[in-house]
């Protein structure tokens, strides 16, 4: 990546003096939970069963390199996962011995590779007050997001017609890459957090980026057997401002591995989705957040993740930037029945809802200190699915494998909506997890930018639905 610094932005964009690695430290959680219950009952229909079980986690690790020259300069840089899975199966007469079903399991993740510069004499407002503060420089960053989903169906027909079987299918691979420079260090939070207090902070950026996505979907059934795949760019603004809105209460804080961390509220306002307090991804590639996308159209669920709070203490105490950890808050939900069985919905009786979202509660998931060892397993589960913590009540699912070997694998989506949080409280978990199986990661993010996405390969080419 080539960062880019205008004129007269030098002083406050400059690179930071050589240095050495001071620290290396890494955090993160996966939460596996079951659920189970009835859809919406119609005239129909006095509703369907349903079981479903999630996954949601994230892991990071960070490294920090000192400035040799000044003790308040210093050079974040992050390797960070973040993944959601979803299976949900509604079926009669019940989900032990099904007559009919309907199928549905989606995974996401999210790698991100990020260098921040970072000032702790940078400088944020409480009332108009300055206040000492951690101020973000510059940042680069190397983001890749894979979409994995899939549903199947054996759904009575209408009246004299027999059972329809239908299956689809969606991958979705999005990349970016993007350095970005303020003109005034935009400033994150208070480097002393001593009583209650909120805080804002604003700043003028110019950015290098470039995001790009490809998709393939397909459909198999009556009257929707099809596939349809996309690829270009994502629209990112290269320049304009970032405002940042904090707050703190005495009375949040978490104990991690036996230590008092204080919880911060974080909030970044502009074309940019803020990870663990100074990573920066671009909202337009952001897979886990609810703007519309060029494959919206081929989905048919959605799982969510929002920052919670950052946990911090000073960085004296911590021997290092004093980020510890991050709570995140994740939901999924998926589409009643009706949605699953295509053009031909008219012709579905048994299985009719409301064609309303079955959504899940919220499920917070609470980062904790990992070693780094710890960090690479859980990104692998995060990734694909292997090691993950078992739900937390069984499941009758087989995940994406278990439909392929059947022959029915079909559409199903991820979509996402920014959650803010303004207190730990929040509802109780809600959508469970499935195994899918998605596209590895390809290649190293750390080598450099990523490469335009491959055009997908064409249908009657791959018998499998195009798994990349």
């Amino acid at each position: 990546m080539v960062f880019v610094v205008p004129m007269g932005w030098a002083s406050a964009s400059s690179v930071p003096a050589a240095g050495s690695s001071s620290a290396v430290w890494a955090y993160g959680a996966v939460d596996s939970v079951s659920f189970s219950g009835t859809s919406h009952a119609t005239a129909n229909s006095s509703g369907v069963p349903y079981v479903g079980n999630a996954t949601y986690g994230f892991t990071v690790r960070i490294d920090q390199v000192n400035s040799t020259t000044n003790p308040d300069e210093f050079e974040l840089i992050a390797q960070r996962t973040m993944g959601a899975s979803f299976n949900v199966k509604y079926c009669l007469p019940t989900c032990s011995s099904p007559t009919y079903y309907a199928e549905l399991a989606a995974r996401a993740w999210e790698t991100v590779n990020s260098t921040a510069f970072v000032l702790r004499d940078g400088t944020v407002y409480e009332d108009g007050t300055p206040v000492t503060a951690f101020a973000l420089v510059n940042a680069t960053s190397i983001q890749v997001g894979n979409i994995t989903e899939s549903t199947s169906s054996y759904l009575p027909a209408g009246l004299h017609l027999a059972p329809v079987s239908r299956a689809g299918y969606l991958g979705v691979e999005v990349r970016s890459t993007g350095s970005v420079a303020f003109s005034t260090p935009l400033g994150l939070f208070p480097t002393n957090l001593s009583a209650s207090q909120s805080w804002n902070s604003s700043a003028s950026y110019q950015a290098s980026l470039n995001a790009t996505y490809a998709y393939f979907a397909a459909h198999t059934g009556p009257l929707v057997t099809g596939s349809v795949e996309g690829n270009g760019t994502l629209p990112i603004a290269v320049n304009g401002t970032l405002d940042v809105s904090g707050s703190y209460s005495t009375g949040n804080s978490v104990k991690l591995a036996g230590v008092q961390y204080g919880e911060v509220a974080l909030v970044v306002n502009g074309p940019f989705t803020l990870r663990d307090g100074f990573i920066l991804v671009p909202s337009a590639s952001d897979i886990f957040q609810g703007s519309s996308q060029p494959w919206s159209a081929n989905e048919s669920g959605a799982a969510t993740a929002s920052l919670a709070f950052i946990d911090l203490r000073s960085m004296s105490a911590a021997g290092h930037f004093g980020l510890g950890a991050s709570s995140w808050v994740y939901s999924a939900s998926s589409l009643e029945p009706t949605s699953l069985a295509g053009s031909a919905s008219s012709g579905v009786t048994e299985l009719a809802g409301t064609g309303a979202p079955n959504s899940a509660p919220s499920t917070v998931v609470q980062g904790q200190p990992e070693s780094v060892s710890q960090y690479g397993a859980t990104q692998r589960c995060l990734l694909t699915g292997s090691g993950c913590p078992t739900p937390a009540s069984p499941s009758l699912f087989h995940g994406l494998i278990g439909l392929l070997a059947v022959g029915a694998v079909a559409v199903v989506a991820l979509a996402v909506a920014v959650v803010i949080v303004e207190r730990r409280r929040v509802p109780p978990p809600a959508y469970p997890n499935a195994a899918l199986y998605p596209p590895g990661l390809r290649g190293d993010a750390r080598a450099g930018p990523a490469p335009a996405p491959p055009t997908p390969v064409p249908a009657d080419e791959d018998p499998l639905g195009n798994l990349w």
